[in-house]
């Protein structure tokens, strides 16, 4: 009796284990093929780039010499996301029929900083407003309340270095209670991590499960339509998003 308990408990352990292995590998195999299917070439701009070529170092360095890409084409087509400068970070993407040219080059050293825009409150929707059109329920509004309907408050994107991010105010509620006030703003999301992916600006919520392992709780993707000093534009599923640069006072 003894031999036989101890034999399916030795039996149960090996399946468990290797359903584990085969679980883990499993999973090394989706990030495998989730890596290889970027087709982003990442690199470091290096000197001899002009409105013609592209010239860089390949990132992660490997020793070979710089490559260069014909890049006029996408110059033409406002396809060079940034100013190209010497030592500036970049991810580009390759022609697909012709191996010499860039349809697209990000300078991403330019992305980062801290990117805002505004966003206006709408009306807190109560039962005494149903039925009503936008117009209506605002006439129907005292000037007090008109007046905070015109009051906007700054939303964006602290791009960092080492791929990290931060949304501000997206871990604080924008209303103190939202039944006594007439207005609301929307909730921003929060992300941690951003990159780029077959030349797209993916954000990404990723945090630790109970065994440690890093698991995306949600993100959002974009095309950089627009990058350049001090102006960011980003392509979501439901619009155009412009962004201004925020440049911090010095202080006295």
């Amino acid at each position: 009796m003894k031999i036989n308990t101890l034999f399916f408990t030795i039996a149960a352990v090996m399946l468990v284990a290797c359903g584990a292995k085969q679980e883990t590998e499993k999973n090394k195999e989706i990030l495998t093929t989730e890596v290889n299917d970027d087709q982003t070439i990442y690199g470091l701009a290096c000197d001899g780039c002009n409105d013609t070529v592209v010239v860089f170092l390949r990132l992660p360095y490997n020793g070979s010499d710089p490559d260069t890409l014909y890049i006029l084409d996408a110059v033409k087509q406002r396809h060079i996301m940034g100013k190209i400068r010497i030592g500036d970070k970049l991810a580009i993407m390759r022609n697909e029929t012709d191996s010499t040219v860039a349809d697209l080059v990000i300078v991403t050293e330019q992305l980062m900083g801290q990117w805002r825009h505004l966003v206006y409150p709408t009306l807190h929707e109560r039962a005494d407003m149903e039925g009503n059109t936008e117009r209506q329920k605002i006439a129907q509004l005292p000037d007090s309340i008109k007046a905070l309907l015109a009051i906007p408050k700054e939303y964006g994107l602290d791009i960092l270095h080492d791929n990290m991010m931060y949304v501000p105010g997206s871990h604080v509620k924008h209303v103190t209670s939202d039944e006594e006030s007439p207005v609301e703003y929307p909730i921003a999301q929060f992300y941690n991590e951003w990159k780029i992916f077959n030349g797209r600006f993916v954000m990404l919520h990723c945090a630790a499960d109970s065994l440690g392992e890093m698991q995306t709780l949600a993100s959002d993707t974009a095309d950089v339509v627009l990058l350049e000093a001090d102006s960011l534009m980003l392509r979501f599923k439901d619009g155009v998003r412009s962004y201004y640069r925020k440049v911090e006072e010095p202080k006295e």
